[in-house]
């Protein structure tokens, strides 16, 4: 068996996403913008190799000290941990065991695994070791890609399929399908579980690594069933490949009375995420639905507080009236019901935004607690390419800490991935809440 096979599960635990977009004036924004720099999985692919044979290479390349760069990461640690009371030498003391295996490790991914489990000991959101063999990697540099105009443009990119995966029982678990990329035209679904690509165990970088255009064979499980399913790998931007999926998420879900808008802001780190929604809503495709079911769940943080106000009462309502257009009325919000899914990958930004959609009361919020991972985090990188991602702030909200606890859905719908299924009862008791609210606004109309 590969040895890379459950290296995605350790990284996946540990990291969160980023709160504060990068365009934020606010001081904690500002202590989040920090240079970064990806080593693309391009750049060591001998192009005429094929897939398997370049994963194991990747697996099995380790061109740096190992030992030195765990010294490099708890250095960075000690000097950027949020918590004051924090003891950097007891923690130190603690990890000896740790450095010994990661200074014989042998491979990049043993090393990862290594390092992941170190940081992980800190308990903490926003804090994890990010090798170039995880795609968060690339999606964060991507949300950060003004910083690198001048940047190659392999850098931001990965070959993949748009999915993201969780373990469970030694087994990857699809948890996220993200809108009109490969996986989703492929139909897999929430709940897959996929056992092998191509034959070899299934790893998120590795088993589609000089790969890009070719087609390959997803060997999963979906209930009681095996599957071989085809698609094809594409390269993933990671500057644009959360406004795509975004753009391919919307919908409208026609009722007897009245029509509800869905998207999905898989991210919502940067102010393009909410003039997208703005535009949707405001004068776009969605602007006539009578409901719109903005869905949180999973993907990047990064929401602004401030984005609320496209959600309250109108200031004003403005009437004009013109020969060509005839009359038209403007209030600049989204002044009808709305409500929000979220569940337990939920994170940081979308926490705020979600803490405050309550607190004024805009809707509800259906789905599950949010994830709890509520501080500012800042990335480093390493001599070796890698980055490791620091929890540098705390965060307060109404004088409370989110961070551990998240925001409680109203209407609380658990969502399990051990059934594999189209089916989405979290958007369905979101659409079922809008359907009472517009029927009781447009039934005195149609009357």
């Amino acid at each position: 068996m590969s040895p890379w096979t459950n290296q995605f599960t350790l990284n996946y635990f540990t990291l969160t996403f980023p709160s504060i977009y990068l365009n934020s004036s606010s001081l904690l924004a500002r202590l989040l913008l920090v240079h970064l720099y990806v080593i693309p999985i391009s750049l060591f692919l001998p192009q005429e190799a094929g897939c398997v044979l370049i994963a194991d290479e990747l697996a099995n390349e380790l061109t740096f000290d190992p030992g030195g760069v765990f010294n490099e990461t708890l250095s960075i640690v000690a000097d950027n941990f949020y918590d004051p009371e924090f003891d950097f030498d007891l923690w130190r003391q603690s990890l000896e065991g740790d450095f010994q295996r990661a200074a014989m490790a042998k491979t990049r991914v043993e090393f990862s695994e290594i390092m992941s489990e170190v940081l992980g000991t800190l308990n903490s959101s926003h804090t994890a070791y990010l090798s170039r063999l995880d795609p968060k990697r690339y999606q964060l540099l991507g949300i950060f890609h003004s910083m690198f105009a001048d940047s190659a443009e392999a850098e931001f990119l990965y070959a993949g399929i748009g999915l993201d995966t969780r373990d469970d029982a030694g087994t990857h678990v699809v948890v996220s399908v993200f809108d009109g990329f490969a996986a989703q035209k492929a139909d897999i679904q929430f709940g897959d579980r996929i056992l092998t690509v191509d034959g070899q165990p299934f790893h998120p970088i590795l088993s589609f690594a000089n790969c890009a255009g070719q087609d390959v064979t997803i060997r999963l499980r979906r209930g009681s069933r095996i599957l071989d399913v085809r698609t094809t790998v594409e390269w993933i931007d990671g500057r644009q490949m959360f406004e795509l999926a975004m753009d391919a998420s919307v919908r409208k879900i026609r009722l007897d009375e009245g029509t509800i808008g869905y998207v999905h802001l898989w991210s919502y780190a940067g102010t393009v995420f909410q003039e997208k929604l703005r535009s949707l809503l405001l004068w776009g495709e969605l602007s006539q639905c009578d409901g719109v079911v903005l869905d949180l769940r999973d993907g990047w943080g990064g929401a602004d507080i401030n984005n609320l106000n496209l959600f309250r009462a109108p200031i004003a309502r403005i009437e004009s009236t013109s020969r060509s257009l005839g009359k038209q009325n403007y209030t600049g919000v989204w002044n009808k019901p709305v409500a929000i899914v979220a569940n337990e990958r939920s994170t940081s930004g979308k926490e705020l935004f979600t803490y405050g959609f309550k607190k004024l009361d805009l809707g509800k919020v259906v789905g599950t607690r949010t994830a709890g991972a509520v501080l500012g985090g800042r990335p480093f990188m390493l001599s070796n390419g890698d980055v490791v991602y620091v929890a540098v702030a705390d965060v307060l909200v109404d004088g409370q800490r989110l961070e551990g606890q998240g925001v409680e859905p109203d209407v609380d719908v658990p969502r399990s991935y051990n059934e594999s299924t189209t089916e989405d009862p979290q958007l369905d008791a979101a659409v079922k809440i809008l359907q009472t609210e517009i029927s009781a606004t447009l039934g005195p109309r149609g009357s």
